[in-house]
């Protein structure tokens, strides 16, 4: 998400803010352990309360649903990663912008291990499975829509959604064989090399014409 420039936090407003942020790391912190000892559809929200020493009404106040605890921060960058994209030099290449706007919005708020639990917790239930199919639509709409906007467009057209699916794509590939070869090594280099590997594709198939 792109910097904001506001107000210093008072002191107790930041102490506030502090105590928050920690009880909303306990609760996902217990919860992704919990799916990944039991499975997410065996994990109660009693259970992810008691583990976080939390009461259940606290853990209604930060999610509505247990879903939320893996995938609800996730949303909060879909503004800031379209207005990145956006703000792109026009002579870059739409691929070439969304790349950049990955690097400079979206890797620089990755949490490693987190990213793992995650994939991990999703991985034991169909319906986080869908979330995060969902998830990933939200994020090639953005997309889509702010390539579309650097073309003057009101809407996204076809080569609009197809740079948004590529974009995509190469994440996940990026994602998942990093977590498949054991989460070792940094992340976002992984990333940048499926975008060097895409980047050759284009430069071949271009070469065959």
């Amino acid at each position: 998400m792109l910097p904001v420039t506001q107000e210093p936090d008072a002191p107790t407003d930041g102490l506030r803010s502090r105590k928050k942020e920690k009880t909303r790391r306990a609760i996902e912190d217990a919860a992704l352990d919990l799916f990944a000892e039991q499975g997410y559809e065996s994990t109660t929200v009693d259970a992810i309360a008691e583990r976080a020493e939390v009461s259940k009404a606290t853990f209604f106040r930060y999610f509505a649903t247990k879903g939320e605890v893996v995938f609800g921060e996730v949303g909060d960058h879909y503004d800031g990663l379209r207005t990145a994209i956006v703000e792109r030099p026009p002579h870059e290449d739409d691929v070439t912008a969304v790349r950049h706007a990955v690097q400079r919005d979206w890797t620089r708020t990755l949490d490693p291990d987190r990213t793992v639990r995650q994939a991990r917790a999703a991985s034991t239930s169909p319906l986080l499975r869908g979330l995060s199919f969902d998830l990933g639509m939200k994020w090639q709409t953005a997309i889509s829509t702010a390539v579309a906007e650097r073309h003057g467009l009101t809407a996204p057209d076809r080569r609009c959604w197809l740079v948004a699916g590529v974009s995509f794509a190469v994440l996940s590939n990026a994602v998942n064989a990093w977590i498949q070869e054991g989460a070792r090594g940094d992340l976002v280099k992984a990333i940048n090399h499926s975008f060097d590997l895409v980047s050759d594709v284009g430069h071949a198939i271009g070469s065959s014409d």
